[in-house]
């Protein structure tokens, strides 16, 4: 500390105090940020005291978060403008590459009935493949929507007001990447390239990954920019963060010994600085985007604490404000869109893509807006990421789309399950997999087929076809088989249990309506055999043709299936099974369903409603079924049977604890109360019937979905205690 005083005294002591304030010989000033994940952040803090301290910056290198602050400060946002707006990112939806769940198609929409978990794997020629990061990162680049963020850059990042250089990693040489030109955006997203966490970025031909790997305070790098003082800003882990006695299990031993690795690393580039200001933050995990104010904070008191050491680089107020107005903001209007390219190596067809782009020549370029049309891209599955940039000259540019294929496609393999239990039914557990291969045509044919094994053993296989390019009429052949057996009831008390054999084919035609809801009508044919599993049942067993017409509107603008937090989704089904169709039997069928969240604070607020009715000759494994958690509580699952049922129900969750972030486990506590019965037809139906149920619960929100434990009990004076995993809060019971 007191050598790299002394030479900074010696540098300073050359050049006469008046030179030093004003004049263009004054020491040229560079500060390295680094990265450290969300305790990157504190940059802002540190350059938002360097700038109350007079202290200008003339040269920035910076890697991974450190790279995301030091482009947007070169680009002449002040400090403060840096501060208010990452104060107002959703920092949850932003770390998610699934785009928001009501913008995305109603088929993709229909992928979480199944229970599936949000991880996929690729089946290649290879072999089995993984996906190349947790997290893509598709919605990084629309967080400003400042247009020289996308247009600056290209001719060489020392155009920008401030010279600034991101740093990254070669994946193949591990070779230090200092990128000097080109999509200022992607550079960025390339230093902060977190293997595991982001999957890598191609520029020129190089893998890039993040910079941290070989340099993580760029000191060097700055020095090589024509610095005279460095400025290094650390903000990672540093010796006496960890506290004496800390108890160490395996995680935190793993995570420590790579704090360890990279400090060896940091510690040199640190001593080369001519400042070292080291950010602590021991309470703020790397991954933990939602203390931006904490974090904010802890920069600031490190400059406070460095204050001496810094002060001799401080100008006059007036040569400071000269200085500050020659790298602030340039005026750059949103640039004139001249043309839009696709550069299209993927198997989608350019047309499918284009008609999801809403801009045209001749608009003025709207980031927001572009953003949106390229998260409808990225929602057809296939891409890794769908990304752009802009090439020519202000103030008109070509507006190039430029998608990337998931690396492990065209197969992709996903799995799942679900598990029922409580003391008064026999378990249920529900194993799912399912393997689909998209883009099969140009028009966008997908081919799916699901494995379920467990209380529910079957298989199905699907074509679906859409008829154009703008995928709204499709085709839907598919083949199944399945067996399952359902538990029977006498009041409260399982009396036995009955095992249904299915098997068949449908064929369907169908509307998407924008990406809302679906219209789709069904023609079914296949065959259903039923028999006695357990106990001494008055059905003895049935064995019948299935010839039947459905018709289902659906509609789906909830943000989550497993535990909604705002929005409203429905559906509506007729079934007409007749004889003339080649059933046994001649029946009418029709149900509904209805469910909406909203959300204030910590508080959810949930409402569902579930009605229907049949007319003719029902048979019995067609009969609706009722109880369990959410539907009807207190009583057991599906021990209330008949042609008709209603049901209405509302609940509360309160968030306990837990990150709002992607692959985060949060806590809550949840109420439940409903009302509800079955009758044989719909004439039967009367509100004396209606049978009353609550509950309580804490729910555990998880990847893999919501575990939840709870009691429940009904006005019959039955009680109920449940364990379930994997159930989603959106799936209607009757389907």
């Amino acid at each position: 500390m007191c050598r790299r005083s002394l030479k900074m005294l010696v540098l300073l002591a050359v050049l006469p105090a008046t030179v030093v304030a004003a004049s263009p010989d004054r020491p040229t000033i560079g500060v390295a940020l680094g990265g450290g994940g969300a305790r990157g952040l504190a940059h802002i803090g540190v350059l938002e005291r360097l700038d109350e301290l007079r202290i200008p910056v003339d040269r920035v290198a910076g890697t991974s978060m450190g790279a995301v602050v030091g482009s947007l400060y070169c680009l002449g946002f002040h400090p403060q403008e840096i501060d208010q707006n990452v104060r107002q990112v959703d920092w949850r939806l932003l770390m998610t590459d699934r785009p928001d769940r009501r913008q995305i198609s109603f088929r993709r929409k229909s992928d979480d009935m199944n229970h599936l978990w949000p991880f996929e794997f690729g089946i290649t020629s290879n072999g089995l493949a993984l996906q190349r990061g947790l997290i893509a990162g598709q919605k990084f680049a629309s967080i400003f929507s400042a247009p020289d963020l996308y247009t600056a850059g290209y001719r060489g990042f020392d155009d920008l007001p401030i010279p600034f250089r991101p740093v990254a990693t070669d994946l193949v040489t591990g070779e230090i990447v200092v990128l000097e030109s080109g999509n200022l955006m992607r550079a960025v997203r390339a230093s902060m390239a977190a293997p595991g966490a982001f999957p890598p970025v191609s520029i020129d031909g190089r893998t890039l990954v993040d910079g941290y790997l070989r340099t993580m305070v760029p000191v060097d790098v700055v020095r090589d920019m024509g610095a005279d003082v460095v400025i290094g800003v650390h903000v990672g882990w540093a010796p006496g963060e960890t506290p004496p006695g800390k108890e160490w299990d395996l995680p935190s031993i793993l995570l420590q010994a790579n704090y360890l690795l990279a400090w060896s690393n940091t510690a040199p580039e640190l001593a080369g600085a001519d400042v070292a200001v080291v950010v602590r933050q021991p309470d703020i995990p790397l991954y933990d985007l939602t203390q931006v104010a904490a974090a904010i904070e802890a920069g600031r008191r490190a400059v406070d604490a460095m204050r001496d050491e810094l002060l001799p680089l401080a100008l006059s107020e007036a040569d400071y404000e000269r200085w500050r107005a020659g790298v602030g903001r340039r005026s750059v209007e949103p640039p004139i869109i001249e043309s839009i390219d696709l550069d299209n190596p993927t198997r989608v067809s350019s047309r499918t893509i284009l008609k999801r782009i809403t801009q045209a020549p001749g608009d003025t370029l709207d980031v927001p807006r572009l953003a949106h049309d390229l998260g409808r891209v990225y929602a057809l599955g296939v891409f890794e990421s769908v990304d752009y940039s802009l090439r020519g000259e202000l103030p008109g540019v070509d507006l190039v789309i430029e998608p990337t294929e998931k690396p492990y496609l065209p197969w992709i393999l996903r799995f799942g399950a679900a598990i029922r239990i409580n003391n008064n039914n026999r378990g249920q557990i529900q194993l799912v997999s399912r393997i689909t291969r998209l883009e099969l045509n140009q028009l966008g044919g997908e081919m799916r087929a699901d494995v379920v094994v467990g209380s529910r053993i079957g298989a199905a296989v699907e074509w679906y076809q859409p008829l154009e390019h703008s995928r709204t009429v499709f085709v839907v052949p598919s083949l199944f088989a399945g067996s399952h057996s359902e538990d029977v009831f006498d009041g409260s008390y399982r009396v036995g249990s009955f095992r249904t054999d299915t098997w068949g084919g449908h064929l369907g035609l169908g509307l998407n309506v924008s990406r809302f809801g679906e219209i789709r009508g069904t023609y079914w044919r296949g065959g259903v055999r039923t028999r006695v599993d357990s106990g001494q049942l008055d059905n003895p067993g049935d064995d019948s043709d299935a010839g039947a017409v459905n018709l289902r509107i659906g509609y789906d603008q909830l943000d989550n299936h497993a535990i909604p937090t705002a929005g409203i989704a429905g559906s509506f089904q007729t079934w007409h099974s007749r004889t003339s169709l080649g059933d046994t039997y001649d029946y009418d069928r029709y149900w509904g369903h209805l469910i909406a969240a909203t959300t204030a604070g910590r508080w959810t607020l949930q409402t569902r409603v579930q009605a229907g009715g049949s007319e003719g000759d029902l048979p019995y494994y067609r009969e609706f079924r009722l109880g369990g958690l959410r539907d009807v509580t207190g009583i057991p699952d599906g021990s209330l049977r008949g042609g008709a049922f209603g049901m209405a129900g509302a609940g509360a969750l309160f968030h306990v604890s837990g990150l709002q972030l992607p692959y985060a486990a949060q806590w809550h506590l949840g109420a439940w109360f409903d009302v509800g019965n079955t009758w044989d037809q719909p004439s039967d139906a009367s509100f004396r019937d209606l049978i009353l149920g609550g509950a309580l619960s804490v729910l555990l929100e998880t990847p893999l979905g919501p575990i939840e434990v709870g009691y429940g009990r009904s006005s019959s004076g039955r009680g109920t205690a449940y364990l379930q995993a994997g159930i989603h809060f959106a799936q209607p019971f009757n389907i």
